[in-house]
């Protein structure tokens, strides 16, 4: 994926809305850790891409994730 379109440290949260508001079936496990970092638990999700490519399913959920991040509120109004 080209860089402009990443995520850094998307949350689990954040891409199952994403994936629910792209309408596609998703599993996931939030308490998984990668080998390297078993003491952070960032979890996983499987998304059933119906058949569409997987850079086009990655780009379409990291739309959505900076759609939903640019519509919500940064802190408390003073």
């Amino acid at each position: 994926m080209p860089r402009a379109s990443c995520l850094e440290m998307p949350k689990l949260a954040e891409v199952e809305d994403a994936a629910r508001a792209l309408g596609l079936e998703s599993t996931s496990r939030s308490d998984a850790a990668r080998p390297s970092r078993p003491w952070e638990k960032t979890g996983y999700i499987m998304v059933d891409r119906k058949g569409k490519t997987r850079s086009f399913t990655l780009k379409s959920l990291a739309q959505a994730i900076q759609r939903s991040r640019q519509t919500k509120p940064k802190g408390k109004p003073s």
